[in-house]
């Protein structure tokens, strides 16, 4: 009978014995990275503000052209539901100043009418107006590929180095910019 009762002692001391410490230590130091990792997540993705889209993204502006040195054309293809109220439009010159008062920035159809109308003295769009305007025109009209912006310019406002400058607004964020010829 001792020699069972010497057994269970042995066996009840062996089942007392517990990770060692080396081991505890690691295990508490990796769930607490897993731990950080899972939360920084988690929150990171509520800390989004709008204008989170890059406007790079969403817009790509070919090469302007000019006939006549007033009027400069750019095809656009855009993507993501970009609308012209969207963006903002600056002429910044080589130096870095802001120009374009006087300035005119219109959208064209594929099929030739006007979509929309910016002016760049009030950095705002409005829904273009006259016999060439679209039937739906406004400010709310999703660019589609094969669209032209059309800058109309005043002699004096651009020059050699000058650069469209679209920013953008509302769930778009950065700028694309484009030189003039």
């Amino acid at each position: 009978m001792q020699n069972h009762m010497g057994t269970e002692r042995r066996w009840r001391k062996k089942g007392r014995r517990g990770v060692s410490p080396i081991i505890a230590t690691i295990l508490l130091v990796a769930i607490t990275v897993v731990l950080a990792a899972v939360l920084y997540i988690l929150i990171s993705g509520l800390t989004k503000a709008p204008g989170n889209t890059p406007l790079g993204s969403a817009l790509a502006v070919g090469n302007p052209t000019s006939a006549n040195g007033l009027t400069y054309t750019m095809t656009i293809t855009p993507s993501g539901g970009l609308t012209p109220a969207g963006m903002t439009f600056e002429v910044t010159s080589s130096s870095g100043t802001i120009l374009g008062v006087g300035t005119t920035l219109t959208v064209v159809g594929v099929t030739g009418c006007l979509m929309a109308i910016y002016t760049f003295s009030s950095n705002s769009w409005a829904a273009a107006t006259g016999g060439t305007a679209c039937a739906t025109a406004s400010t709310t009209v999703v660019l589609t590929s094969g669209m032209q912006f059309s800058l109309v310019v005043t002699p004096t406002q651009t020059g050699h180095g000058d650069d469209l400058v679209a920013v953008g607004t509302g769930s778009f964020g950065g700028q694309v910019s484009t030189a003039l010829p």
